[in-house]
């Protein structure tokens, strides 16, 4: 039943056994697998230390408030700055910074055009945020305030 001689038909069977075939393939690929890891060249990589203290870039929590009179002297937390070395005060001060934020005080009879420039270079030295500031002892004029005719 499960075999024929090929009795009477008197020739070669013509079907190819399978199962030997199959068998050969298993144990090559068993073979190839146990081998494969062991030619696989090594890597050595030397990996430092872990080190106890994690060291962070210095965060500054100060505001920075930026300044101009009605001279047009400019000051940073009050402090005098010369206008040629505003820019480069601005990036040191806000390179460490994850907020970018400078808050703008400027006086009410100020020149405009200087502000606009000094509000430019603000931006351009990396601030993000320009805040604007009120000082809470001057009054607001009355065609301003709410509810005034």
């Amino acid at each position: 039943m499960g075999m024929s001689t090929g009795g009477s038909k008197g020739g070669a069977q013509s079907e190819i056994n399978v199962t030997p075939l199959v068998d050969i393939c298993l144990v090559l690929l068993i073979i190839f697998m146990v081998m494969l890891p062991k030619n696989v060249p090594e890597i050595s990589v030397r990996v430092p230390p872990e080190s106890k203290q994690r060291q962070k870039p210095q965060q500054v929590n100060e505001n920075l408030v930026l300044g101009l009179t009605k001279d047009g002297a400019i000051t940073l937390n009050r402090t005098p700055v010369d206008r040629a070395n505003l820019g480069d005060t601005l990036e040191t001060q806000l390179k460490f910074r994850d907020k970018k934020v400078i808050f703008v005080n400027f006086d009410d009879d100020a020149n405009y055009g200087v502000a606009v420039e000094v509000l430019d270079l603000a931006k351009r030295s990396g601030a993000e945020v320009l805040g604007i500031m009120k000082n809470k002892d001057k009054p607001t004029p009355n065609s301003l305030r709410p509810g005034a005719a």
